[in-house]
């Protein structure tokens, strides 16, 4: 069976001398294996097999046993089992004719013929087991964030953490995106402890149409919890206590008349508790020149203010809150600049709606981007009004994809703390789940392609050829073992699905003449199949040419900038 290699996608460019051996074990492996499912197949009903080769062209190596010859040859980007009387041009003598591998029933050669592709999907089962087996701590099961506007909001608060499921134990917050993702508009009862008490919440998580990769959907459950806290990045109200200590917008508060603050809640209970001065100490964003004043970068400084709450305590009588609601950055020229949003600004309302947290700010803009949206921040002390639409643009995604969206040109700066993980219960049996979702996402992600290229939806300059992966190699051998491990699991999906379409040559264009010969009774004539066998090998190196046209593309770009940085 001889098969072709290809793959889709960008990567990025790597030193030659770093990718040949990364380039090399990486291909080197995803043709043994899928040749190795055409010899097993075939020596297991029999067949006499003359030639197991890795590689096309001039012999490397190899060595002979039995009736096989085992060669490594010149060119890693495909491989061949060569049997007795799968070529129209054999002469096969009588008394072997029971070993040849047309002399097979039809059900037998398709099952050879299909063992290869069956290697090469099952093979990222065992990549992607590897390297989840990895997985030693999950996420701890503690609610970080409650969204605004949906199903959990004001049922479950930061801090809680989910003990059970409908009555079954939950170990880890991956389990409860598990759930809650496969349960959309169905009721689930989830036992949390908070604080010293447990209390029970039943919610509908709402369904939702989740946009994958080329445009792929589907409908999920969401309840609007994720486990990332905020820290405690502060956004400081004028005239309050904590201004007048000296406190800016975007300070890190770590630590509290002495004691450590990591996170908001860390933030809310040291303030809770006092109600007299108090030490505060924190880092300032503050923007350095290097490069000779080419370029700044934010150093934080540490600082101490004294912050007298007086009577009152908790962080909003100290004029703190987060500073998920200002602006960190506006982008030069954008319509926000235009309309007068400054670093600094605190946005107040959008459309008439209080702004509770950025990234729903994000998602009401987005979800309206034919519509002019009134914004309305405050400065200081003044308020401000204005009236946004984001503007479009159009691009090609790493697929190669036309796509056209919105663009926001403001950004807000609010890190986030997930808490210390916790062991992984289950480890085998979670890695054989992720095995199974990270194949079957790898391989609807092929076939989609493989849809949208005939669509003419998915660009041709996607399809990449030996150059594409050689660095795609290197660069994920450099990144670490996993994103290694990854790559071969896509690229084995991709050789796969490939080598099945019905094109000759490939694997599947001899399960289509196996279809053809099915359902007339008679085998396909000789002649029919050697000018089908050419028309395939023209089709092979037109898209041959055309992976590496795009590879040199790749690496020597043709376009140059239209506009500099000012």
């Amino acid at each position: 069976m001889d098969d072709a290699l290809a793959l889709d996608g960008n990567a990025g460019r790597v030193p030659p001398a770093m990718g040949v051996v990364y380039f090399v074990v990486l291909v080197g492996a995803l043709i043994f294996i899928h040749e190795l499912g055409h010899f097993v197949a075939a020596k297991s009903f029999g067949v006499k097999v003359l030639k197991f080769s890795v590689g096309f062209g001039p012999r490397i190596t190899g060595t002979k046993a039995g009736d096989t010859e085992y060669v490594i040859a010149l060119f890693p980007i495909g491989g061949y089992v060569r049997m007795l009387g799968d070529s129209p041009h054999d002469v096969v003598a009588p008394s072997e004719r029971h070993r040849s591998f047309e002399g097979q029933p039809l059900w037998r050669r398709t099952i050879i013929v299909l063992a290869g592709p069956a290697m090469n999907l099952c093979f990222p089962l065992l990549l992607f087991f590897l390297v989840h087996l990895g997985d030693s701590q999950l996420t701890a099961p503690v609610i970080g964030t409650v969204f605004p506007d949906r199903p959990a909001d004001g049922r479950l608060f930061s801090g809680d953490r989910v003990i059970a499921i409908d009555g079954e134990p939950v170990g880890a917050f991956e389990e409860i995106e598990e759930v809650v993702r496969a349960r959309p508009g169905i009721p689930i009862s989830l036992r949390v402890q908070r604080g010293d008490s447990q209390v029970e919440v039943t919610l509908a998580p709402a369904r939702t149409r989740r946009t994958l990769e080329l445009d792929r959907t589907e409908e999920v459950g969401r309840l609007g919890i994720d486990p990332y806290r905020r820290t405690p990045v502060v956004g400081v109200q004028p005239g309050t206590p904590a201004a007048l200590a000296g406190l800016k917008t975007f300070d890190v508060i770590v630590a509290v008349g002495g004691r450590p603050v990591r996170r908001w809640d860390d933030l809310e209970e040291a303030f809770g508790r006092r109600r007299d001065l108090v030490a505060v100490t924190f880092l300032r964003p503050e923007r350095v020149p290097v490069l000779g004043g080419l370029a700044d970068v934010a150093a934080l400084t540490p600082r101490v203010a004294n912050l007298n709450l007086d009577s009152r305590a908790g962080t909003l009588h100290a004029g703190l809150e987060p500073a998920d609601a200002y602006v960190y950055a506006v982008e030069l020229g954008s319509p926000e600049e235009a309309m007068g949003l400054r670093p600094g600004d605190r946005i107040v309302t959008v459309d008439g709606r209080p702004l509770r947290l950025w990234a729903t700010f994000l998602a009401d803009l987005r979800a309206a981007p034919e519509e002019d949206h009134a914004i309305a921040w405050r400065r200081g002390t003044t308020l401000h009004r204005g009236t946004l639409r984001l503007p479009r643009e159009t691009g090609v995604t790493e697929y190669g994809q036309p796509f056209e969206r919105v663009h926001v040109g403001i950004a807000s700066w609010m890190p986030l703390r997930v808490d210390e993980g916790v062991p992984n219960p289950h480890p085998i049996a979670y890695a054989w789940r992720r095995a199974w979702e990270s194949t079957a996402e790898m391989v609807s992600l092929t076939v989609t392609s493989v849809v949208r290229l005939f669509q003419g939806r998915l660009g041709v300059q996607s399809i990449g050829g030996p150059l594409m992966i050689f660095d795609a190699a290197g660069q994920a051998a450099r990144e670490g073992a996993t994103n290694y491990l990854k790559l071969m699991a896509f690229i084995s999906v991709n050789l796969g699905l490939i080598n099945l379409l019905p094109v000759p040559l490939l694997d599947g264009g001899h399960l289509l003449f196996f279809l053809i010969e099915g359902v007339t009774r008679r085998p396909i004539p000789g002649r029919v199949r050697r000018l089908a066998s050419l028309v395939g090998l023209l089709v092979l190196l037109a898209l041959m040419i055309l992976a590496l046209k795009n590879d040199v593309d790749r690496v020597y770009p043709s376009d140059t900038p239209e506009e500099t940085l000012r």
